[in-house]
C-alpha cells in the first residue's frame, strides 16, 4: 500500500485498533517555538519484521521490531502493516508528553519506515510546567529564586529554591503553594496533629536554631524553616480542623524581621482574626530558652511545655501544647481556641481549646 499525502495521520487513526494505551489520533508532540527546547532526538526507523503490535500503556515499551507474520512481497513484513514504535526507555512510556508512534512496512514488504509521531523523553526545562524528561517529576533538578517563580501551570508540591542565585548560600526544598491567591506561596512551618505523640516535643526549638530548619518539607509532616523570615513579605496562617476544613484566619505583611528579638520589622494586620494577628504575629517570640513574649510574668513557651512559636499573652492557637488539662494532650500537637474555631467556621471538640490537624504559616515575597 503505497503512503500518499496525510498518510501518516491516517495511520495514526488506523493504529487504534492495534494499540489500546495510545488516545486516538493523539500523539501530543510538544512544541516549545523557535528557543532551543533540547531535545531528545527522533525515534530512528526500527528494524524490519512482522509481528503483533505491542501494547503501549503505562510503563510498557511499544513493538520496536516484527516478529513473523505472512508477507506477500517475500520481504520481511506485510505491506501496509502497521505497528507501534518507540525507541524512549520504556518507563517514560505514556509518562509526561511521551508517547508511541507508527510504523508502516512499505509496498514491497522489504521492512518499515521511520517511526511517526513518536514523542521521545527530551531535557527537561525551567521555565515549562512539562515534564519532558517523562520521569514523572515535573522541574526536577531546577532552582528558583522564589516559589513565585515556579512556571504556572506547575503543581503545588516541593521544589528547590536557590535565594541567592550564583552567591554561595547552598540550595534547599520546600513546599510551594501554586494555588491560592495569585500563587507563589512558600511553607515557614508546619504542625500536624499525630496521635502517635510526637508533635509536641517537635516544637521545642531552641533560641539558638530560631532561623534553621527542622523536619521535611510536607503537608502532612511537622516541619520549621525560620530561614524564611527573612526574605517573606507577606504572611497568611492556615489551619484544618479534624473534620478537613480548610481556613486562612490570619493575612498580614511586614518589612523583615529583627533576627535578634524575632519581631516582624512593620507589621501590618491585612485580613482575618485580629486576635490571631496580635498574639502569633505581633507579639514576641519565646522559646524554653528566650523569653520574648509580652506577658510581664511568665516565659509562654514553658508555660507551654516548651512549645515555640510567636506569643502574647499568650496565645490564640498553639503548635503543639493544649491550653486544657492535660496539657500535653497525648502529644498531639496543634490546638486552637474554641471561640476562634467558632468565628472562621472551623469544628471543634467542645473543649475550651480545640484539637486541629493542621496549622500553616505561608510566605511570599
Amino acid at each position: 500500500m503505497s503512503l500518499g499525502q496525510g498518510s501518516v495521520a491516517g495511520a495514526c487513526c488506523a493504529a487504534i485498533v492495534l494499540l489500546t494505551a495510545v488516545s486516538a489520533c493523539s500523539t501530543r508532540v510538544r512544541r516549545f517555538g523557535d528557543d532551543d527546547a533540547g531535545g531528545g532526538g527522533s525515534a530512528s526507523a526500527s528494524s524490519a519484521g512482522g509481528g503483533s503490535a505491542g501494547s503501549a500503556g503505562e510503563g510498557s515499551t511499544a513493538s520496536s521490531a516484527g516478529g513473523g507474520s505472512a508477507s506477500t512481497g517475500g520481504g520481511g513484513c506485510e505491506p501496509g502493516r502497521q505497528e507501534a514504535c518507540y525507541e524512549g526507555s520504556p518507563d517514560t512510556l505514556n509518562r509526561g508528553p511521551c508517547r508511541a508512534g507508527v510504523k508502516i512496512c512499505d509496498d514491497e514488504g522489504n521492512g518499515y519506515g521511520p517511526c511517526a509521531g513518536a514523542v521521545v523523553p527530551s531535557p527537561e526545562r525551567c521555565d515549562t510546567a512539562g515534564d519532558e524528561d517523562c520521569d514523572g517529576a515535573v522541574n526536577k533538578g531546577c532552582a528558583y529564586a522564589r516559589c513565585a517563580d515556579v512556571p504556572r501551570g506547575a503543581p503545588s508540591g516541593v521544589y528547590t529554591l536557590d535565594l541567592d542565585g550564583a552567591g554561595g548560600d547552598p540550595e534547599f526544598p520546600v513546599v510551594c503553594d501554586l494555588e491560592t491567591d495569585g500563587s507563589g506561596w512558600a511553607l515557614v512551618y508546619n504542625s500536624v496533629g499525630s496521635a502517635e505523640g510526637a508533635t509536641l516535643s517537635f516544637w521545642d526549638i531552641p533560641y539558638a536554631e530560631r532561623l534553621g530548619t527542622k523536619g521535611e518539607p510536607a503537608l502532612d509532616r511537622n516541619f520549621y524553616r525560620g530561614s524564611l523570615y527573612l526574605v517573606g513579605r507577606e504572611y497568611r496562617d492556615e489551619i484544618v480542623d479534624v473534620a478537613g476544613t480548610v481556613a486562612e484566619v490570619m493575612r498580614a505583611t511586614a518589612e523583615g524581621i529583627d533576627t535578634t528579638t524575632m519581631k516582624f520589622i512593620r507589621p501590618s494586620h491585612r485580613s482575618g482574626d485580629a486576635n490571631v494577628y496580635f498574639s502569633q504575629f505581633l507579639s514576641g517570640w519565646s522559646s524554653r530558652d528566650h523569653d520574648g513574649d509580652t506577658a510581664p510574668d511568665n516565659n509562654c513557651a514553658v508555660e507551654s511545655l516548651n512549645v515555640t512559636q510567636h506569643y502574647a499573652q499568650c496565645w490564640e492557637y498553639n503548635l503543639g501544647a493544649d491550653a486544657d488539662v492535660p496539657q500535653d494532650d497525648g502529644g498531639w500537637g496543634p490546638h486552637l481556641g474554641t471561640h476562634i474555631a467558632e468565628r472562621v467556621g472551623l469544628a471543634n471538640d467542645n473543649t475550651r481549646y480545640t484539637r486541629v490537624r493542621r496549622i500553616s504559616r505561608w510566605t511570599r515575597w
